[in-house]
């Protein structure tokens, strides 16, 4: 259930506001709690705020976690004012990274979900789920 994911999220960004107290501001707008979202596909998206929001930089970033309900499905966006990135570029780290595509593939594979990544260099990033109501989660 999202409140549970949420939970863990909550949990997680009072350990990160504990580290960084100057530089981590959270902002929650829950308009809808009650639905289906696959273990950790909320939780990745919320530690890359954190470590390519928070940590790349030294100025004050705010995430904002919202969620809504719409006729056709349940909306939650995560968005970050760091610095963000360019969408197009692949990163140069030599790290995996496979949060995201995991969760990506779990949401699609799991209730037919979708994730939207925007972001622009100077401005932030939001990362979008969507999760149509017409499914159902296999194994959550």
């Amino acid at each position: 259930m999202f409140e549970t994911e949420l939970g863990h999220v909550e949990n997680y960004l009072k350990i990160q506001k504990r580290r960084f107290p100057q530089r981590l501001r959270v902002e929650y707008d829950i308009k809808a709690k009650e639905f289906r979202i696959p273990a950790l596909a909320l939780q990745p998206i919320v530690e890359n705020a954190v470590k390519y929001g928070v940590e790349k930089s030294l100025d004050l970033t705010t995430i904002q976690i919202r969620s809504e309900e719409t006729n056709d499905a349940y909306i939650v966006s995560v968005r970050d004012d760091g610095p963000g990135f360019d969408i197009n570029e692949q990163p140069n780290d030599e790290r995996p990274h496979i949060g995201i595509a995991s969760a990506k593939s779990r949401l699609a594979n799991m209730v037919g979900g979708s994730l939207k990544i925007e972001s622009e260099k100077g401005v932030g990033t939001t990362v979008t789920i969507i999760i149509p109501k017409n499914t159902e989660v296999n194994g959550n």
